[in-house]
């Protein structure tokens, strides 16, 4: 768990620009850093780190100084360290690691224990069709009750597009998603989820068990 929490977290930067980019975050403002309908890796790393800092439009129009309101603590904290705009949505993340490597490790255990010969008998019997069924029903199962996670972790992704001055919390992106579609919300887009993860927990586990058979651990 430690080892997929320090990979989580020097890797969250890149996954959190390619999910901007599928997101298309060029909008009709001109004075938007993207030129083209397609953000690039840069453009959408830039505007990433300067989200909540671009000068308003209205900066040459006389402000009383009284309307302005005050920053917020989370402002504050973007000004000083503008990296942890890269990481909205981390902590979810990490939480959604324990349902699902849980859960998966779970099935594949049970199903292999109750399903396939005694371990003696089954180091000699190769059984790849198994470790690939075993594997896609663990897989299906741990989506299924990690994909909650998902949503509330896309939701606070791209959450800097409508409030890039702070960082939208969990129970503030519960209810928005729950306000809108109830709890089918969390569950938007989960066939997609399966065609991704279950021949991708199915050939892990079965290239896991190949190897363990071929250095006979």
């Amino acid at each position: 768990m430690s080892q997929g929490t320090i990979t989580v977290f020097f890797t969250y930067p890149l996954e959190l620009i390619r999910v901007r980019m599928a997101f298309r975050t060029r909008n009709s403002n001109p004075s938007s850093p993207f030129k083209e309908t397609q953000p690039t890796f840069i453009q959408a790393m830039r505007y990433l780190y300067h989200e909540g800092t671009q000068v308003p439009a209205s900066i040459h129009t006389p402000i009383s100084p009284s309307s302005i309101p005050p920053p917020s603590a989370t402002k504050e904290l973007f000004y000083r360290f503008p990296i942890l705009k890269f990481y909205r949505g981390f902590t979810v993340t990490i939480a959604g690691m324990i349902p699902y490597a849980g859960t998966s490790f779970l099935v594949w255990g049970f199903l292999r224990a109750r399903l396939l010969p005694p371990r003696e008998v089954s180091k000699k019997t190769r059984t790849p069709v198994a470790d690939l069924a075993f594997g896609a029903v663990a897989g299906a199962i741990s989506q299924t009750v990690s994909y909650p996670f998902e949503i509330v972790r896309r939701r606070m992704q791209v959450g800097g597009l409508t409030r890039p001055d702070r960082w939208l919390g969990w129970s503030e992106t519960v209810r928005d998603v729950w306000r809108a579609n109830g709890w089918r919300g969390f569950y938007v887009g989960l066939g997609i989820g399966y065609l991704k993860v279950v021949p991708m927990t199915a050939v892990s586990f079965a290239v896991w068990q190949a190897g363990k058979n071929v250095l006979g651990v």
